[in-house]
């Protein structure tokens, strides 16, 4: 009898430390966890944000007086009486849809109860000339308007400083936030930008994305994040061990291992 497979089964699992793997694991692999239970949890915001969304979406629109009682004034849905301001017309710059450069359009509109709103009227493609800016059509009159209140959840990303031209005129700027255009042409916004339903006085193509990133895709990157994390155990339990040298033997003896006679 062959003495081989003898010495195959004989051979046991045994941990070979390796100090350098062990501390890059032992960097990233934390790292990388939490990577993934935090992509986890972003989905779960977007998920709930997009339900808020829809839940205000399907609500009735009040006034801006009932509105300011909410304690949560992101996406409801609100009507007002009012003239727009067309003095001043405010093109943001770097807004892009299906894959085209353009501007949002944003107006100071004054309510007929004397608050003072910055109205998102939607988007606006861009020529290939930047020095030449599209024509805004102005609204003229009392208008009612409906639409929903938003304000950016973070710090805006800015590309360059904002350069307001003196006097009337459209002004291309980056920064669309209430509390800045207040401090630009000395009135006092509301704190929500008011982003047209379609149809409105004034609308142009409206349909603003609600959530940057769906949640699903935060779901695929939580599994990436968590099969790298696996990919990390497996490696340091290879390298530290004897493992391979193991699995290898015992599928060797199993391959010679004879069948049993009928």
């Amino acid at each position: 009898m062959s003495v081989e497979p003898q010495q195959q089964a004989k051979i046991s699992f045994q941990w070979q430390w390796n100090w350098k793997i062990l501390l890059f694991a032992g960097i990233f692999f934390p790292i990388t966890l939490s990577l993934a239970f935090w992509q986890l949890e972003r989905a779960d915001e977007k998920h709930a944000l997009l339900d808020t969304y829809q839940q205000k979406k399907l609500a009735a629109p009040v006034s801006i007086a009932e509105a300011m009682e909410f304690p949560d004034q992101q996406y409801v849905r609100v009507h007002l009486n009012g003239e727009y301001d067309n003095r001043s017309v405010l093109l943001v710059d770097n807004q892009v849809r299906n894959g085209r450069p353009g501007y949002e359009v944003v107006t100071p509109f004054k309510a007929s109860q004397g608050e003072w709103l910055l109205v998102n009227r939607g988007w606006l493609p861009g020529g290939l000339d930047r020095s030449v800016l599209p024509d805004v059509d102005a609204v003229s009159g009392n208008v009612t308007l409906v639409g929903y209140l938003y304000r950016s959840p973070g710090k805006q990303l800015m590309l360059g400083e904002d350069i307001w031209k003196e006097g009337a005129g459209p002004k291309i700027i980056q920064n669309a936030a209430p509390e800045n255009v207040s401090d630009k042409l000395s009135i006092p916004f509301y704190d929500y930008t008011l982003r047209l339903d379609a149809g409105m006085p004034g609308a142009l193509e409206t349909g603003w994305q609600v959530v940057n990133v769906v949640p699903g895709m935060h779901t695929g990157y939580a599994v990436q994040w968590a099969a790298l994390s696996m990919a990390l155990l497996i490696l340091t339990l290879v390298a530290n061990s004897n493992v391979g040298a193991v699995l290898k033997h015992r599928n060797l003896y199993t391959d010679k291992k004879p069948e049993k006679q009928k």
